[in-house]
């Protein structure tokens, strides 16, 4: 089989771990990164699983990366700073760097089913307004920013507090 094609009907999703946003306890997901398995380096590319009840990541803007949702299965909830909007099969969301604070969240009864992706930049700012934290992603470091001091977090440690137990 050539490293470029990923058969995702043969995907084994029991096999995947499940994580979450490290700031978002309602988050759980299954990703699957197609991108990383074909050696893409520019552009994140997931497909992602979300349970009934569960959102993606704690809602945040971003300040350099754009990133897309592709609605495959399921029903869902997109709220774009604040609003609700409901999205099913066939849905595409964007998400350019205009600073609108977005989330997803399954209203569904069975899984969403979603590809998303993003860019790659060496610096990302994200903004986390339910939390009152900026986070600056670069490499090998990952800086948190709030009224309550400023944490200093390596991408392991960000994936430590991913992993569900």
């Amino acid at each position: 089989m050539d490293k470029h094609i990923i058969r995702t009907r043969d995907l084994d999703w029991s096999a995947l771990q499940s994580g979450r946003h490290p700031f978002n306890p309602d988050s759980e997901m299954k990703m699957a990164r197609l991108g990383d398995q074909t050696g893409m380096k520019r552009v994140l590319t997931n497909l992602v699983r979300l349970p009934p009840g569960k959102e993606s990541f704690i809602a945040h803007s971003h300040a350099v990366e754009e990133e897309f949702i592709f609605v495959l299965e399921g029903a869902g909830q997109v709220m774009l700073d604040g609003e609700a909007h409901q999205v099913g099969p066939g849905d595409f969301i964007g998400f350019p760097t205009d600073g609108v604070v977005h989330g997803l969240r399954n209203t569904g009864t069975a899984d969403l089913l979603y590809l998303a992706a993003g860019e790659r930049a060496r610096v990302e700012v994200a903004e986390m307004p339910s939390i009152g934290k900026t986070a600056v992603f670069r490499p090998g470091r990952i800086t948190m920013f709030g009224d309550d001091g400023v944490e200093e977090l390596t991408p392991e440690e960000w994936g430590a507090r991913s992993r569900l137990p």
